[in-house]
């Protein structure tokens, strides 16, 4: 179990961050994704609290990268940033942050995996997988793969990734990932696709490397900038789905601030417990429960990750599958 029983849904990143100071103090972070607006930045925000010896942010855009460092600067005058371009649309990008990254940091003792993108339409990367698909598993896939040198040359490595409960619409969907190329695309089945290959990441690299830490989680249901690609339909499902009518969450729904939305990754990162849990996906700051998906999985069954989602099997077989995808072989 996670080192602090009484953290919950309602723990902020910042909280966290104060009782694991110690883990943070003098380590080498990488945070994807830290753009002003989600839970990236609050996540690389409270890090950054904490006197990490460096704290790189990742992502593809350089300006929002400037605005989350000067933001996090106003906080926090005397930590010490760098700034990385990574793309998660294409791996060629990916290669180039990743070398950007080794080259800064020889000694990376956490690498979180956060930038995500959300029930986008179809459309395919610049290597031609299905975006999301691309995008939230294969790419981080990669990025892992390519720091593993620097990772395993610390005592306690840890590689961390924001998946979602969204895992529980879809399984891998083993004989047609790109839905037909496009053909069949259903934007949430795409998402649970994508997230449940980021719990199978972390599976698969707990059992081909034991001297690493690899945990996956869910947030919360938050409101942030991840949601831009929904559409009217979409959020109108959501909206009768998971409010009332009076705008209040049904029973079981619980929308989280963004804070409150980052303390679950900073677990993840930091909590020292979970090293004896490698693989484990967290919900709610906590190693989450095992249940198998219904017809009505949302938010609701937040704190519970699906039978398939951590198979040991699954996870091997789709490693060896993403290896195909990016042309390069990584073995332990």
């Amino acid at each position: 179990m996670a080192s602090n029983t009484t953290f919950n849904r309602e723990t902020t990143g910042q909280e966290v961050a104060d009782a694991y100071g110690n883990e943070i103090k003098d380590r080498t972070v990488v945070v994807t994704g830290p753009s002003p607006g989600g839970i990236g930045y609050e996540t690389a925000r409270a890090i950054a609290t904490k006197s990490p010896k460096l704290l790189i942010l990742a992502g593809r855009d350089m300006n929002k990268l400037e605005a989350a460092k000067a933001d996090i600067l106003k906080d926090t005058p005397s930590a010490n940033l760098a700034l990385v371009t990574l793309d998660l649309n294409s791996l060629a990008s990916v290669r180039s942050g990743a070398k950007a990254i080794a080259e800064a940091a020889p000694k990376l003792d956490v690498l979180i995996n956060n930038a995500a993108i959300m029930m986008c339409p179809y459309s395919t990367t610049e290597d031609g997988f299905e975006t999301q698909f691309g995008t939230n598993y294969l790419a981080p896939w990669l990025l892992t793969n390519l720091l593993l040198p620097n990772l395993l040359a610390t005592p306690s490595p840890r590689v961390v990734f924001v998946s979602s409960v969204g895992h529980r619409a879809s399984d891998i969907r083993w004989d047609d990932l790109d839905f037909s190329g496009g053909k069949t695309y259903h934007n949430v089945l795409s998402y649970g696709q994508s997230k449940t290959a980021s719990v199978l990441n972390a599976v698969a690299l707990a059992e081909k490397y034991p001297k690493l830490t690899a945990i996956s989680l869910h947030p919360g249901g938050i409101m942030t900038n991840l949601m831009r690609h929904l559409t009217e339909d979409d959020m109108k499902g959501m909206v009768s789905r998971f409010m009332n009518e009076d705008g209040t969450p049904k029973a079981g729904v619980f929308f989280k601030t963004i804070p409150q939305g980052a303390s679950t990754t900073l677990v993840a990162a930091f909590d020292p417990a979970l090293k004896e849990h490698s693989g484990a996906y967290l919900a709610d700051c906590q190693i989450a429960q095992v249940k198998a998906t219904t017809a009505e999985s949302s938010l609701e069954e937040a704190q519970f990750v699906a039978p398939y989602a951590i198979d040991k099997s699954a996870a091997d077989r789709l490693w060896g599958i993403s290896e195909d995808m990016a042309g390069q072989k990584f073995s332990s």
